[in-house]
């Protein structure tokens, strides 16, 4: 059964719609999925998320001949503030800990965002 052309071409549909305020790369898309998937603890996910962006990355150095990793440094920071920011969270939420734990905890979480803001 032959499928039916469609009224309007592709060309005309972007004309009518224009194109997207941004296009953003794949590993993007990836990362914010796998940062979103790890901030909310599914971790299971989170997991899937970083293979794939592993893959990715082994792709880009095979076929650019690059020499370090594009998607997981991010992807490894952004843990690196989550976990600060947990570890942050339990001992601001813990009475008996001292002032100085709680201001150490607070600097790290914060150069912990800085570094994944900075990637």
């Amino acid at each position: 059964m032959a499928q039916a052309k469609p009224d309007v071409e592709a060309p005309a549909i972007i004309e009518d719609l224009g194109t997207p305020e941004y296009d953003r790369r794949l590993t993007d898309k990836l990362l914010a999925a796998f940062d979103h998937a790890y901030a909310i603890g599914a971790h299971e996910i989170a997991s899937r998320l970083r293979s794939i962006l592993a893959d990715v990355d082994e792709a880009e150095r095979a076929a650019y001949d690059r020499r370090r990793a594009t998607a997981l440094a991010p992807a490894d920071l952004w843990v690196a503030f989550v976990e600060a920011r947990g570890a942050y969270n339990r001992i601001a939420a813990d009475e008996s800990a001292e002032e100085r734990a709680v201001e150490s905890a607070i600097e790290e979480m914060k150069e912990a965002y800085r570094r994944w803001s900075d990637s």
